[in-house]
């Protein structure tokens, strides 16, 4: 680094639009390997990515079955009194064939016999005969049934060779399920990119520091973007801290980008005399994709891409040091890029529209105000509450949030105000 005296009061790197940002980030993420691997069907794939798609080995229902508690008839036998001749229940099935004027009582989900063509709901029956002990030996149908009621059709749900889950799908409970309904043994899904978080600066002491000296702060952007990282369902590492030195920071990054996908660093990126970042990187051979975004906060984001010794390619995102900047910025960018990693069919947090319960300044900037959502049952749209003072120190702003409002830079008018609707971001 120059002297003070002699370093650059502007910054070489053009503040890019948002939109270009995203279209460089989904390109690098394009470029990026994904590996998968082939897992049982057990508890250790919910969270995963299906990294193919998954079809049915038969259909469902296999045969014909219930829809109802009942009996099985024969419709338009031109008889309205059936005589009871058997059960089948689920897990027991009758295995005769009915005859004209005769029914089978049946639960739902009991394999409907031979020969039955509909199945009438026992509320819609009366008994007419039974034995001593209270056995049905005849009913009477209250009304007319048709050929195919409450009857399931082998395949009506499921063919065989249908697809049952789709590449690119999360596993959850449900996918776990149908996966398990269908006998199916063993699933390719996408395994997870390796994140190391690193945070920066000569300032910083450990988070459990009890008195902590003037002039220094603990570090609690580490363990807040690990923290935000396992909320996503990825496992970042924790690559610890560094101070602002050079050599110090070469170091540790030339280490850990030898394991990682993704390296997230926090600090050491603006105009700072000590930051150091960017040149680092540049050092190491890596190359700078952009090194600041016009968004507010985290307009000195820099994402940096190389291979670096390896056949694949490596990010770093090298984030401001302020916490609102680097967790803002982590959901804008690293999250979408861990997830197109992973296989995520839908990378992106959803965009809602809401409705503002203050108004908001504009700035010079497009912004990301932190807000939490308040829903009401006489208003078309959520009601978008401001977490406090917005300024990009202030950790506090981040606290309940679970939207980021996407407020427009400051053009025509001043500011947006209550009531208004605006587009948002939704976290989680």
């Amino acid at each position: 680094m120059p002297p003070p005296a002699l370093r650059d009061r502007q910054s070489k790197y053009l503040a890019i639009p948002m939109k270009e940002a995203e279209e460089i980030m989904k390109n690098i993420g394009k470029q990026m390997a994904k590996n998968t691997e082939s897992l049982a069907v057990s508890q250790e794939i919910l969270g995963k990515i299906a990294a193919n798609f998954v079809k049915s080995t038969e259909n469902m229902p296999r045969t014909r079955v219930s829809t109802k508690d009942g009996y099985a008839i024969i419709a338009n036998d031109g008889s309205s009194t059936k005589t009871v001749i058997g059960v089948s229940l689920a897990g027991a099935i009758y295995d005769g064939v009915l005859q004209p004027g005769q029914c089978v009582r049946i639960s739902t989900g009991g394999v409907v016999p031979e020969g039955s063509t509909a199945v009438v709901m026992v509320e819609h029956t009366i008994c007419t005969k039974k034995t001593d002990d209270e056995e049905e030996l005849e009913i009477q149908l209250k009304e007319h049934i048709s050929t195919g009621t409450n009857i399931r059709e082998p395949g009506s749900e499921t063919r065989q060779g249908d697809v049952i889950v789709r590449s690119g799908t999360k596993i959850g409970s449900a996918e776990f399920g149908i996966l398990k309904a269908f006998g199916i043994k063993n699933i390719f899904v996408f395994k997870k990119p390796v994140i190391t978080v690193v945070s920066t600066g000569n300032e910083l002491v450990s988070p459990d520091c009890e008195d902590v000296p003037i002039g220094m702060i603990r570090d609690s952007n580490g363990p807040q973007l690990l923290a935000l990282f396992t909320e996503y369902g990825f496992h970042a590492i924790d690559g610890e801290r560094v101070s602002d030195d050079f050599e110090s920071i070469k170091e540790k990054l030339s280490k850990i980008l030898k394991t990682s996908d993704i390296v997230v660093t926090t600090g050491g990126v603006s105009m700072g005399e000590k930051d150091n970042i960017k040149e680092v990187l540049i050092d190491i051979g890596m190359q700078i994709q952009f090194g600041r975004v016009m968004m507010k906060p985290g307009l000195p984001c820099t994402v940096a891409t190389g291979r670096f010794g390896t056949d694949s390619l490596k990010t770093v995102l090298a984030l401001p040091g302020n916490p609102a900047s680097a967790w803002v910025c982590s959901q804008l960018f690293a999250v979408p890029l861990a997830r197109t990693i992973a296989g995520y069919a839908k990378t992106h947090h959803t965009r809602i529209t809401v409705r503002l319960a203050h108004d908001i300044k504009l700035g010079d900037r497009p912004e990301y105000v932190r807000a939490f959502l308040e829903e009401l049952e006489d208003e078309d749209f959520p009601i978008a509450h401001v977490t406090g003072n917005q300024i990009s120190s202030n950790i506090g702003s981040l606290v309940g949030a679970n939207v980021l409002l996407i407020v427009p830079m400051k053009e025509d008018k001043e500011s947006i105000r209550k009531n208004d609707l605006v587009k948002a971001l939704l976290l989680r």
